[in-house]
């Protein structure tokens, strides 16, 4: 292993920590429902946190153990260099401390000794593992080369992803994280004991308060999470494991046996049991969890290390200890089906910092659950039961419900004049063309602070001569180049795109839908002919061998950049397909709307206004819509400096990018909204049509009757 492959390697760890921060990427992991969060027991305790910065350089962070009112971690800094590092809770005092390592050897994870010694994982630049004891002093005591215990294919796969914890007895687990979870327990003199593998992939290694060590790994089907806990005296995984459903992290506790948590909630587990009693959540302490570390003090405080991220820089941390106390700001209540971890952020940084008001969110499913239709639709009953009994939150998360709906029955406020009376917001500082987009008869219905443009693109000599994009002309090139040619796309994908973008089924103002007219069974047969299309993803990975065009969701200037590159230059966008011209659409990063009924309204524009900031628009995921903040981001990507550029294979982009990604912005004039009921039904009937079961016209006439019914019943 070269020198340099030390900092890649931190750095693609980093990278897959940083896509959980993605609004537009789901979890690694899609989980079951676990039921409406809506409904849960609330904390029962509250809980007021202190910050300290922890020191820039830092841009990674493995480990944390507390120990004697003082946080240990082991830190990573960008040119590759590990060390451990000690903080102080009480003043935040940051200090390296000083184990006898070389400059060339990374340190991956550790963990403390009964006897005070520490133990740690480490690699060498030659790529040789190692299990290295320090004494009190840092002094290197003992060293185990782990290659006498790892399989061959092990080591040349598992890149930083070593994880270490020990129990009460001083026994140490080294878990490798490959296709399969490997485990390897040493005892206190270590000496190897024995291995252990599970099915599933390993997210964390920890150790609980009841001192067992404790191994957190998907489930063999990859759709849930795991808890084993080793049995030393069976040289096996104990008998009872704990689904825990969604999980973002795992810690060992004091008070209780471990704590884990999800997009929002943290949950403390005693011991042996199946379901968690929440704690705290996140948003509520002013934290996020792109990339959170926890521990647990004797006394019942919290030590939290967080980081935040924008599109210019990696990762930057912070301690939070979190101690129980009252909070007296006023409370601003908001709702949200599924919060994207860009609005937990978001209302993160507002609890943080402002000092008279606090945002309450409430989620009725964790971000990227797997929820069923019906537990869809009943979450959307429950939530429209609640606003017709008169219990309307303060600020309503509208990214899965109907805009149309919920504005045509007066529901949310009109924030156009919040705008035009707030001295820091000037429109002209902004894609206008995005306002526009959401205008919904004249007036602002919510607001978001970035956006990625759906469209459809192709090489020049594709659709040489065609003025418009029609439907048509879609198909000539299906008959052309073939059913799969369209990359990205298949029948139900661009039947549900459609629906999303073009309104002119559906009349909201006066409840009537038009499913049945010649438009929508030609949209329907073209969709038949695709449906066997490929799905071959882009982002991030090897682009399609052969393809004629593609639809694709522009999230940076990156979407640009490869695709430029994969045409050699005579790149096209061609917009969706309508009656003719051009027809990019907006894809909100988040859709943040007042409630019109609110007693705080001014409180929730304090909130809703911090979409619009300069400084959060730069860590919104997507594009920004701030033309600053724009022109900052699309520069750093120039630059080779942002964090697209790890994720897309340490790449560059072009000033001609950046332009070209300014134009398609700019240019965009519809919006996406949807409505995951509606689109549901639709698809159900159309997927008749795709299998042959019915016509197109038989399916059409099916789906009138269906949307009909339930736009009445909306209405």
């Amino acid at each position: 292993m070269k020198g340099g492959n030390f900092r890649v390697l931190a750095m693609r760890k980093k990278i897959r920590r940083i896509i959980t921060i993605l609004g537009t990427t789901a979890m690694i992991f899609t989980v079951t429902a676990c039921g409406n969060r809506m409904d849960t027991v609330q904390p029962a305790a509250s809980y007021v946190a202190d910050f300290f910065d922890i020191p820039d350089t830092v841009t990674g962070i493995e480990r944390l153990l507390l120990k004697d009112d003082m946080a240990y971690m082991c830190c990573l800094e960008e040119d590759g260099t590990s060390y451990l590092a000690a903080m102080n809770i009480d003043d935040g005092k940051f200090l390296k401390q000083n184990l006898e390592l070389d400059a060339s050897v990374s340190l991956l994870d550790f963990g403390f000794a009964p006897d005070n010694s520490i133990w740690a994982v480490c690699l060498e630049q030659a790529g040789v593992y190692s299990l290295r004891k320090f004494d009190n002093s840092g002094s290197l005591v003992q060293s185990v080369d782990l290659a006498g215990v790892m399989d061959t294919s092990v080591i040349s796969a598992v890149g930083r992803d070593l994880f270490l914890s020990i129990d009460r007895e001083g026994n140490i687990c080294v878990a490798a994280k490959g296709r399969n979870t490997l485990v390897y327990l040493f005892d206190n003199d270590g000496s190897f004991l024995f291995s252990l593998d599970y099915e599933g992939n390993l997210m964390t290694t920890t150790t609980t308060a009841g001192g067992q060590i404790g191994i957190c790994a998907t489930s063999p089907d990859r759709m849930n999470y795991d808890l084993l806990t080793v049995d030393m005296k069976s040289l096996d995984w104990s008998k009872d494991k704990i689904y825990l459903g969604a999980t973002a992290g795992l810690y060992g506790g004091v008070n209780k046996d471990f704590y884990r948590f999800d997009s929002s909630v943290l949950y403390g587990y005693a011991a042996g049991a199946q379901e968690g009693s929440p704690v705290f959540n996140w948003s509520d302490m002013g934290l996020g969890t792109s990339e959170v570390h926890l521990g647990e003090c004797t006394d019942g405080r919290f030590v939290v290390l967080a980081a935040s991220s924008n599109q210019t820089e990696v990762l930057s941390y912070e301690m939070a200890v979190l101690t129980k106390g009252a909070d007296e700001r006023e409370i601003l209540s908001m709702v949200s089906l599924s919060a994207t971890p860009g609005l937990v952020q978001a209302v993160s940084d507002f609890n943080k910092t402002n000092d008279r008001y606090k945002v309450e969110l409430t989620e009725y499913f964790p971000y990227a659950q797997n929820v069923t239709d019906e537990e869809w639709d009943n979450a959307i009953i429950n939530l429209n039961t609640r606003i017709i009994s008169g219990d309307m939150p303060d600020i309503l998360d509208m990214s899965h419900l109907s805009v149309q709906i919920y504005q045509s029955k007066g529901l949310l406020e009109d924030l156009y004049p919040y705008m035009e009376h707030d001295p820091e917001i000037r429109k002209e500082d902004y894609f206008e063309n995005v306002f526009e987009a959401i205008s919904l008869d004249g007036k602002l219905p919510y607001l978001t602070d970035g956006a990625a443009i759906s469209t459809m693109l192709a090489g020049e000599d594709i659709v040489a001569g065609n003025d418009g994009w029609t439907i048509q002309e879609l198909e000539k090139v299906l008959d052309t180049y073939g059913a799969n040619s369209i990359n990205n796309l298949s029948g139900a994908s661009f039947l549900k795109i459609m629906l999303q973008t073009d309104g002119s089924f559906i009349d909201w103002n006066l409840g009537k839908c038009s499913f049945d007219s010649p438009e929508f069974v030609k949209m329907l047969e073209f969709a038949g002919k695709i449906q066997e299309s490929s799905q071959n993803s882009f982002g991030g990975t090897e682009m399609s061998e052969s393809y004629a065009a593609a639809y694709e969701t522009v999230l940076s200037v990156y979407h640009i950049t490869r695709y430029r590159n994969y045409y050699n230059g005579n790149l096209r966008f061609l917009g969706l397909p309508g009656g003719g011209g051009e027809y990019h659409v907006i894809k909100p990063e988040v859709k943040v709307g007042i409630s019109s009924s609110s007693s705080r309204k001014e409180g929730a524009w304090e909130f809703v206004r911090t979409l619009l900031t300069e400084e959060h628009q730069m860590s919104c995921m997507m594009l920004p819509i701030h033309k600053r903040a724009f022109d900052k981001i699309t520069q750093a990507a120039v630059d080779g400096k942002s964090v697209w550029t790890w994720i897309y294979e340490d790449g560059k982009a072009t000033k001609e990018d950046v332009e070209l990604t300014k134009q398609l912005l700019n240019s965009a004039a519809y919006v996406e909204n949807d409505n995951q009921t509606l689109e549901s039904l639709i698809l159900e009937e159309a997927r008749e049509y795709f299998s042959g079961a019915r016509s197109a016209l038989e399916a059409a006439e099916r789906i009138q009757s269906r949307a009909s019914l339930y736009i009445n019943e909306q209405m």
